[in-house]
């Protein structure tokens, strides 16, 4: 995949779900997994380290899955994927509307959900490439601009100093002639 280790969160109040989770997980990606069973929790980790992807149960007992995917995205912009045990079609409709990556409704095959997380991880690893390549680009047109800037200045700087010059040049020549004895011949 990439060789920078992923951070996942997963926000599963059931232990047994956690447990194959974080063993499927652990196999298939080199990732550091934080496990938490609820929102608040998963929202105070997440405010002082963010995760590259986070994997919450859609009905959680503080707070609803899509409650705290907005919050999620709020924050930054990282991928989520919920599990539901039950998802209604208004559910299913809301996370897309949120821009969830992925919606697995329990129970699931491990091996197509470890599908959609590699996909997932795949397309943040690009995303967050894309921006650090934009944020560079911006940070040296920036650059460019200023020393440009700074160029226009000195230019501008040199010309009045040449004006100046060829003022005080023209004066001299002037003062010079009229000094100068006129010449009869």
């Amino acid at each position: 995949m990439t060789d920078r280790s992923h951070k996942i969160m997963l926000v599963e109040p059931d232990a047994e779900v956690l447990e194959i989770l974080v063993a499927s997980l652990s196999r298939r990606f080199d990732a550091h997994i934080t496990c938490v069973a609820d929102a608040t929790s998963c929202l105070d980790i997440e405010i002082v380290d963010p995760h590259d992807l986070v994997i919450a149960e859609l009905e959680l007992e503080d707070s609803g899955g899509l409650e705290l995917s907005e919050k999620l995205m709020a924050l930054s912009n990282r991928p989520v994927i919920l599990l539901a045990n039950e998802a209604r079609c208004d559910d299913i409709t809301e996370a897309m509307r949120l821009g969830v990556s992925d919606l697995f409704r329990k129970p699931f095959r491990v091996e197509q959900f470890l599908d959609a997380t590699g996909r997932v991880l795949r397309s943040h690893d690009l995303y967050r490439r894309r921006a650090a390549k934009y944020s560079r680009m911006r940070e040296l047109v920036r650059r460019v601009i200023s020393e440009r800037r700074d160029l226009n200045r000195r230019i501008e700087l040199i010309c009045r100093d040449l004006v100046g010059a060829q003022r005080r040049l023209v004066h001299r020549v002037l003062a010079l002639e009229e000094k100068k004895p006129h010449q009869v011949n």
